[in-house]
Order: structure tokens, then C-alpha cells, then sequence
């Protein structure tokens, strides 16, 4: 992760949804929000509270710590790019260099490349598309506490 990336994360089970990861100058990384205090960061970005994680950006407070965009800077095993339609799996990154796999072979080395030269062979980043929640109007009663009858759609 780096500085100033959009995260969410849970705090002691508090679930939060706007937050930054600030680095001070030695290294250590904050999550900065406004739900939960913590340790005191050198910049918390805007927010009011920051807490400690170590280097390896871990804490046994935080749990499902995720960056909220993926970018060239981020990418992790597993993760997607592609061309054209055609598809690549991250299979590894070491230093600069992104590993990919075969198309549509998830499993089997490529090739490896730098983002410079993934972005100048116009590679894309395959983003996350949120799941689809199917819900009645007799569930949104039963969250409500009312009748479905009352319900009105607007």
C-alpha cells in the first residue's frame, strides 16, 4: 500500500468505509478515518483520527484491510489485466516487475514487464464489479419494521 491510498478496513469491528493509509517519514503506516482513535500520525489527511499498523501494514485490531482502487502500484497476485478483451493474472511482482500468465491460462508464466511497458501496450486494470443484491419489498418491510403494504416506490 502507499500513501495517501483509499482503504477499507474494520477496527476492533467497527466497519470502516472512508479512510487513508498515511506513512510517516519513519516508514510506519496509519490508517486515517473518522471512526476510532488510535495512535497519533504525523499526517492524518484531513481526518480526525489515525491508527498504528505495523510495517507490514498488519494489526491484530484490523481486520479485511483493502485497498479500495486498484492501480499499477497495487497490484497483487491474482489481480486481472487485459487488452483487447483478452485477459492476463498477475502470477507475481517483484520490485518493478509485474508477472503475468498465459490468456486464460491462470496457472502458467508468460511473461514479465514493468507497468511502464503495460501501460504503453495499453493493458487495463479489470476492476471489481460490486455483486448484485436481489432484494423484495418484503424484505425492505422486515429491515423497516413495517407493513409491505406501505411501502411505495418512488
Amino acid at each position: 500500500m502507499k500513501h495517501n491510498q483509499k482503504v477499507t478496513c474494520e477496527i476492533e469491528g467497527i466497519k470502516i468505509t472512508d479512510a487513508r493509509i498515511s506513512i510517516n517519514k519513519d516508514g510506519t503506516p496509519y490508517i486515517c478515518q473518522n471512526e476510532k482513535k488510535g495512535a497519533h500520525a504525523d499526517y492524518k489527511l484531513g481526518y480526525s483520527y489515525s491508527w498504528m499498523l505495523y510495517k507490514d501494514f498488519t494489526d491484530s485490531s484490523v481486520t479485511n484491510l483493502c485497498p479500495l482502487e486498484k492501480d499499477w502500484d497495487t497490484l497483487q497476485i491474482g489481480d486481472e489485466i487485459e487488452r483487447r478483451h483478452e485477459k492476463r493474472t498477475v502470477l507475481g511482482v517483484c520490485g518493478r516487475v509485474i508477472f503475468l500468465s498465459w490468456l486464460g491460462d491462470k496457472d502458467h508464466y508468460y511473461s514479465g514487464y514493468t507497468k511502464e511497458q503495460l501501460i504503453e501496450d495499453e493493458y487495463t486494470i479489470v476492476r471489481d464489479t460490486p455483486p448484485i443484491i436481489e432484494i423484495t419489498l418484503q424484505d425492505i418491510a422486515d429491515l423497516k419494521g413495517v407493513d409491505v403494504k406501505s411501502i411505495k416506490i418512488i
